[in-house]
């Protein structure tokens, strides 16, 4: 017999529309292969509206609404304008929580508030939100694990790619004592826009103008992004109990092309590398700097927006992912891959 699960969200950007409509997608998989029917019964968003029916929404209709207005339409069955995430947890009879909001680096709020209310509630959780991680990483997993409650977030970091179920599930029984790599697109973009003769600002230009960079790039370039990566991988892969203030950033700002070439003469590359690095002592160093790497180096060889990220352990060495130029699809597979181990009965 299909058994139906029921999933509730917050957020609906580029992530949750490529999420929902990959649930469209996958629907006669998710029934042929795991004898399942997923309907969302809430979906919480910060500007364009909340909608909740315990027994299911449109899914398609919400798209066409989010396409044709730009939000929920109120006369929509459902629409619940005053309604804010805590409350829509609790009303929507959801199994699993999916939480896509967006990043707070100061704090990892109000995500990690959101899980929290999900769990309490029994649900399962999936994150893309790298920010609980980095803050609260400890408390959510003890919390998860005292409800029985699968708390995952494979999306989090380097997009869909299975950096974190390759550690879960592959490398059992090994220590990792070191990560490091290039984890931030529209760094690498600039950098490479650079390294052909550009300025800082024309780069930064570009990767505005082709929707790698935010307005403001500044959580990009100035390393809050990757310190917020960093300490999020340090802590579910190192038990490292960090928190961004503790990465010691350095800006991009300020990389000259002059810089760029002359690496190059000297058989170097300089990229933005993010590095957790355990000391002889014990002590765990976090950073996020420019870094010359050699040009026969992997890292060296990853440019435009792929991302490289390479895991040392005591048992199996080194082992790298390179994530060639992704894009929101891989994003949202993220989510979804985490989906199908919640309904697969994955356990860690």
């Amino acid at each position: 017999m299909e058994k139906t699960v029921k999933i509730c969200m917050t957020g609906f950007g580029n992530v949750g529309v490529r999420f929902a409509r990959m649930l469209l997608e996958q629907e006669r998989q998710l029934a042929d292969e795991y004898g399942c029917r997923v309907i969302v019964t809430g979906v919480c968003t910060r500007t364009r509206g909340t909608v909740i029916n315990p027994e299911g929404l449109d899914l398609g209709a919400l798209l066409i609404m989010k396409e044709e207005l730009g939000r929920f339409d109120s006369e929509y069955p459902g629409f619940a304008p005053d309604c804010g995430a805590p409350e829509m947890i609790e009303r929507c009879g959801a199994d699993i929580f999916i939480e896509l909001s967006t990043l707070s680096v100061k704090d990892g709020e109000p995500a990690s508030g959101y899980i929290r209310a999900a769990l309490e509630h029994d649900m399962h959780v999936i994150t893309a939100n790298k920010g609980p991680e980095a803050w609260r990483y400890a408390e959510l997993k003890a919390l998860a694990d005292e409800r029985g409650k699968r708390y995952l977030f494979e999306t989090a970091v380097l997009d869909g790619a299975p950096l974190f179920n390759m550690a879960r599930s592959c490398l059992r029984g090994c220590e990792i004592t070191g990560i490091r790599g290039i984890l931030n697109t529209t760094t690498n973009f600039i950098l490479g826009e650079m390294e052909k003769g550009g300025t800082y600002d024309e780069a930064v230009a570009e990767a505005q103008r082709r929707q790698f960079a935010e307005a403001d790039p500044s959580m990009d370039v100035d390393g809050w992004d990757g310190a917020a990566k960093i300490c999020a991988l340090a802590n579910v892969l190192m038990n490292a109990g960090a928190t961004p203030d503790a990465v010691k950033v350095t800006s991009l700002r300020g990389i000259t092309f002059g810089e760029l070439k002359a690496a190059r003469t000297q058989g170097f590359r300089l990229k933005y590398i993010c590095s957790a690095e355990r000391a002889a002592d014990g002590a765990l160093r976090l950073t996020v700097a420019p870094s010359l790497v050699p040009l026969d180096s992997p890292e060296a060889l990853v440019n435009g927006t792929s991302n490289i990220i390479t895991i040392r352990t005591d048992m199996m060495g080194e082992l790298s992912i390179i994530e060639k130029d992704p894009e929101i699809k891989q994003t949202a597979y993220g989510v979804y891959s985490d989906l199908l181990s919640i309904i697969s009965g994955e356990r860690e």
